[in-house]
């Protein structure tokens, strides 16, 4: 009889659409391994604002995707970071747990963070089950709450959520970190089995019979101009007012020699483009499915991750999309600080500059575009070569799949 595994993460989402596809990696790996995988997700989609596949009524809509049974649940639909988003999230755990109840028993249950509550209820179903719960940690809940949303640790809210994460760490079976500088975090909390498992691209979609010169061709980017990239959320932490401004300061004398582009969605998206009124060299595109973003990013010269300047992201992230720009060979500018500017630096992967500091970033695109191809290419091969040892999805794949086995095998 196959084993059964739940993988839950309110946010994940099928290559098809815009967004992280960590837990369809995971599960498709999985599947080919002979496990039987079910993931449940929320139907309304946090890129798009919109819900997919569900009809009116419905609380579930259950599909095959690819060897993977993917549950598309129903929760209330919100347009920005307000109450609504929180009864988003409640609205999502009663359907989880309204579904997990007539399913039949897995032996494994994954509950993936920042949907600190969706975690909750899938150990809760863990224990009615008597399931080996994972609890996977994207997001460090209710922390970024803290410093990101300016809660008070004081406030009701962020101690119940505090009291949920402790729970969860003490009583999981294994808890998998995405971040490395997470790990002492989580073990000071009162996790005891922690396995680090970062964020990683699938390297076989970046195997390009596609040129930069034919992409640029294809996504109508001038040939005649060096192209930087941002590709993701369009958020609060992701400080995209820093890369608006750094573009102010190039559109003067840089319009028409270098072009920067913002691909994605999200709630600040409206008040960035008002704030990038007039200027030449910023463009901002609309989202892509993630299965697009391999292609999209052979048409850049380099590529930008900017988040904002609090101590959390220091040491508590992992920048999905910055395993993607390592992985497309382009060298990098980024503005996060702590381990993630460390590693560029370590690795000369490209520029590492303090977060929301618009000057400095205008001056690592000024030098990124006087670099000479040769060392930007040198820099984008280093790049590849750290995925292919530390970050390749592959390799994070089998290292759960070793850890499932154990379990199953106790």
């Amino acid at each position: 009889m196959s084993v059964k595994i739940w993988i839950i993460n309110q946010f994940g989402n099928t290559p098809d659409v815009p967004g992280h596809i960590r837990q369809y990696e995971l599960g498709q790996f999985l599947s080919n391994q002979e496990y039987e995988v079910e993931v449940f997700a929320s139907d309304y989609n946090l890129t798009q604002r919109q819900y997919r596949k569900l009809k009116p009524g419905q609380i579930c809509h259950s599909e095959n995707y690819h060897k993977l049974k993917w549950n598309w649940l129903y929760a209330t639909p919100y347009k920005i970071n307000n109450w609504q988003r929180y009864v988003n999230m409640l609205s999502f755990c009663i359907s989880l747990f309204i579904l997990g109840l007539i399913k039949p028993k897995p032996k494994i249950i994954i509950g993936s963070s920042p949907q600190l509550l969706a975690a909750f209820t899938a150990w809760i179903l863990a224990k009615i089950y008597g399931s080996y719960f994972y609890f996977e940690v994207r997001d460090l809940w209710p922390q970024v709450l803290v410093e990101l949303g300016g809660k008070s640790p004081k406030s009701l809210m962020v101690r119940g959520l505090a009291w949920v994460e402790r729970l969860l760490y003490q009583e999981s079976d294994r808890v998998i970190v995405l971040a490395s500088g997470a790990v002492d975090y989580v073990k000071n909390r009162g996790a005891t089995k922690v396995h680090w498992l970062p964020n990683g691209p699938d390297l076989t979609e970046f195997e390009h019979n596609i040129t930069p010169k034919q992409a640029k061709q294809q996504y109508n980017i001038p040939f005649d101009c060096t192209c930087l990239m941002y590709t993701g959320a369009h958020g609060t932490a992701n400080a995209l007012a820093t890369v608006v401004e750094a573009a102010r300061i190039l559109d003067h004398e840089y319009s028409e020699k270098i072009l920067i582009i913002l691909l994605g969605d999200g709630p600040e998206k409206e008040n960035l483009i008002q704030q990038a009124e007039g200027i030449q060299c910023l463009q901002f595109r609309a989202p892509i499915p993630k299965q697009q973003i391999p292609q999209f990013l052979q048409a850049a010269d380099g590529l930008i991750l900017t988040l904002k300047n609090i101590p959390l992201f220091q040491y508590g992230v992992s920048p999905n999309k910055l395993y993607d720009y390592y992985a497309s060979g382009k060298p990098v500018i980024v503005a996060v600080g702590g381990a993630v500017n460390a590693e560029v630096e370590a690795y000369q992967l490209g520029w590492a500059i303090p977060p929301e500091n618009s000057q400095d970033l205008a001056q690592s695109v000024m030098s990124l575009f006087k670099t000479s191809p040769e060392d930007k290419q040198a820099m984008g091969q280093r790049g590849k070569s750290l995925v292919y040892s530390t970050y390749s999805r592959a390799t994070i794949c089998q290292k759960l799949s070793t850890l499932i086995q154990e379990d199953v095998n106790h």
